[in-house]
């Protein structure tokens, strides 16, 4: 079978895999199919199994980084194109003069500037007798792959962005015990006059923070205090929106998370080229797979995303708060 994005089976998985309806004898038919690649393990079968597997996960990819957009300049390119980022540099302005007079000439202008890429890769080993028994739960391999992938690379970006702003004086970058009203909220308002709109995106036990800062008490609108009791936090702050970020244990921890819990991000609602966070999915997910060892009876697959994430631009509009209570 010819496999890629749209094919059938990939659709299956991929709709199993994100919780929409699929027809059981549909999904059964996907798992048989399988089996029977299984059951003959020569390259051609085994490589058609990593299509179908990463073509799945870059489905789950796909869907799990649609936020970045949000909070980042993003380009999905050919895997072999560098992308070309625009960075405005807004120069136009608007004055008075006397009738008839020349007005002063505004220069708007801009540059372009590239991006490193590298892999993230993840590389899951499978016992083979379950491929061909039917008991390895391909949606389930490519979910964790797509989770473990989105988890590497947001931490790309988090380090990124926490290196180009930290100890930058201004608007860009604070600190404080808790959220700290006196040192948050200049961020905020500076953010929101640039871009009008903004979204405060960061972990859950920093932004349940936000509910003391509201003055939340008992004597609020029932909806109000439902929204709180339910979610664990208020879901605006001084007019902007309150985004979680996905951030789970990591594996054999119940104290360490993948990604920071003490940065929260407040982010302008601004045009493309103004974003200083870039970001760059060359390609779709990549599949290497090899032979079925003598050893162990296992397969391992590998699969990789090219990407590059940095900072670019003189006028950072972004705004970093660093709570120093939840620090590492």
């Amino acid at each position: 079978m010819n496999i890629n994005q749209e094919s059938r089976i990939v659709e299956v998985f991929s709709t199993d895999m994100l919780k929409g309806k699929i027809e059981v004898n549909e999904l059964k038919d996907a798992h048989e199919y399988i089996k029977e690649l299984a059951s003959n393990p020569n390259p051609n079968n085994r490589y058609e199994i990593a299509q179908i597997m990463s073509f799945v996960i870059n489905e789950g990819l796909s869907q799990r980084v649609n936020y970045l957009d949000l909070i980042a300049d993003v380009k999905r390119t050919d895997i072999d194109t560098k992308a070309r980022f625009k960075t405005e540099i807004d120069g136009l302005k608007a004055m008075f003069q006397a009738k008839s007079a020349t007005t002063e000439r505004s220069k708007v202008s801009s540059k372009y500037t590239g991006l490193d890429t590298e892999e993230v890769s993840i590389r899951p080993v499978v016992d083979f007798l379950e491929l061909q028994t039917g008991k390895a739960n391909l949606t389930d391999l490519a979910q964790k792959a797509a989770i473990k992938m989105e988890l590497a690379i947001v931490k790309r970006i988090q380090d990124s962005v926490y290196a180009a702003f930290k100890g930058t004086t201004g608007v860009n970058y604070a600190s404080g015990s808790g959220i700290a009203k006196q040192a948050f909220d200049p961020i905020l308002f500076a953010m929101a006059r640039a871009g009008g709109s903004t979204s405060i995106v960061g972990d859950t036990e920093a932004l349940a923070k936000f509910t003391a800062l509201t003055g939340f008490d008992g004597n609020v609108p029932a909806d109000l205090a439902a929204e709180h009791n339910q979610n664990g936090m208020i879901g605006k702050y001084n007019g902007s929106s309150l985004v979680k970020l996905n951030n789970p244990f990591q594996a054999g921890s119940l104290t360490e998370t993948e990604l920071r819990k003490d940065l929260v991000y407040v982010i302008p609602n601004v045009e493309e080229g103004l974003k200083p966070i870039k970001v760059q999915f060359a390609g779709g997910v990549q599949t290497t797979d090899a032979p079925v060892s003598i050893d162990s009876k296992q397969v391992e697959f590998r699969f990789d995303q090219y990407i590059g994430a940095g900072v670019i631009g003189a006028r950072k509009l972004l705004g970093v708060y660093e709570d120093t209570t939840l620090s590492e």
